[in-house]
């Protein structure tokens, strides 16, 4: 799923994780940004439990991707090993992300990294794109309406 911040990405990805769970699915949410990093600080024991951990459940959500831009050497190759065992195990992986996929080889800074990534992840995949302007944008814009006085 990609679109502009604010589209209601991440709130679709959060239901299909959560109908998934209620028909029995084992489910993990994770953000991009902080399971990267939290990887990149743990101990090789710990790396491998994180991998797995990445790797098993019946579906993966990766909320956000790309948020910060370019990811680290480290996290784009994790970032392939996730996807890469994953099709490989033909495990389900719902990614979001504000970027549109013919840039992912800027933020992972490999363009041939990004061609292995997104032949699996499109393989048996369905793209969405959501349009429109952000609804975080459109709550506070009316919560300013509201709290400015007018003139009677």
């Amino acid at each position: 799923m990609t679109a502009s911040p604010g589209t209601g990405k991440s709130h679709v990805a959060k239901a299909v994780a959560y109908q998934a769970t209620l028909q029995g699915f084992d489910v993990r949410y994770v953000e991009a940004d902080t399971e990267f990093a939290r990887f990149a600080l743990a101990s090789p024991p710990e790396q491998a439990a994180l991998l797995r951990a990445y790797v098993e459940p019946d579906l993966l959500v990766l909320d956000d991707l790309f948020l910060a831009r370019r990811i680290g050497d480290a996290a784009a190759e994790l970032l392939q090993t996730v996807v890469h065992q994953r099709y490989k195990h033909r495990r389900s992986i719902v990614v979001t992300s504000n970027r549109v996929v013919q840039d992912w080889g800027k933020y992972l800074g490999d363009a041939t990294m990004a061609t292995t990534i997104l032949d699996r992840l499109m393989h048996r995949a369905a793209m969405l794109e959501f349009e429109g302007k952000s609804y975080r944008l459109k709550e506070a814009a009316a919560r300013i309406a509201l709290s400015t006085p007018t003139d009677a």
